[in-house]
């Protein structure tokens, strides 16, 4: 969570200077992404540590597919009451900050 909040910041410090036009796209994605990954991260680690191996199988596949619902749940509304913030910028922030995370969360782990 701290490691996509970081992210997001400074993709976003980056898009200020690049393209100014869609820092509000890059920050809101950004907000929404951590979001998400708290309460992934929190319903996967409720059972962490159980002798019972299917409740944290369980408790994570539940956490993922939460998240990907607040996502949803997050960037639609947005995208249907705002049209003129763009879609793609925030879907691409999306991809981006979750892919970074699954790439490093086996090394911020150890």
């Amino acid at each position: 969570m701290t490691f996509q909040a970081i992210a997001a910041l400074v993709i976003g410090l980056a898009v200020v200077v690049v393209t100014p036009d869609v820092w509000f796209e890059v920050i809101w994605a950004g907000a929404l992404c951590v979001v998400a990954q708290s309460y992934f991260t929190w319903r996967s680690l409720r059972h962490f540590g159980s002798r019972h191996t299917a409740l944290f199988v369980v408790a994570t596949s539940q956490g993922l597919f939460g998240k990907w619902i607040i996502l949803a749940a997050g960037l639609i509304p947005v995208w249907v009451t705002q049209p003129d913030l763009n879609a793609i910028t925030m879907l691409l922030m999306v991809v981006i900050l979750n892919t970074l995370s699954a790439m490093l969360a086996p090394i911020l782990v150890k």
